[in-house]
């Protein structure tokens, strides 16, 4: 323990415990091949930061910069634009939560195909 002068009042310091630790995951390359982690949480480590293209119940298109999700398979996008028809030009909405009891599919977004990568018939 620790004393600590307030306004003149002698205050004991006593340390506080976390109830239950703390860990945050990112894709630093020293976490990336931590033995404890499962398979599936390794490929959300490799989203992390990827554009993720998400279609949802009522038949929106939220594309956007992925940044955390939850055990509720919430999903947390940045910079998101949201597509109502397929073509037409995006609502931009920044932050979005998008709900897991909403989520139809889930893609990385590589964005237009190039010129080398298009068949023609």
């Amino acid at each position: 323990m620790e004393d600590l002068c307030i306004s003149g009042h002698q205050v004991q310091v006593q340390p506080v415990a976390p109830a239950e630790p703390f860990r945050i995951t990112t894709n630093a390359p020293h976490q990336m091949n931590d033995p404890s982690m499962t398979a599936g949480r390794k490929t959300l480590q490799k989203w992390l930061g990827r554009v993720l293209r998400i279609v949802i119940t009522d038949g929106r298109v939220l594309v956007g910069f992925f940044n955390c999700t939850d055990r509720d398979a919430n999903i947390v996008l940045s910079m998101c634009a949201e597509y109502l028809v397929e073509g037409q030009e995006p609502r931009l909405l920044g932050n979005v939560m998008v709900p897991g009891k909403h989520i139809v599919s889930i893609s990385i977004d590589e964005g237009e195909p190039t010129a080398t990568n298009v068949e023609v018939a």
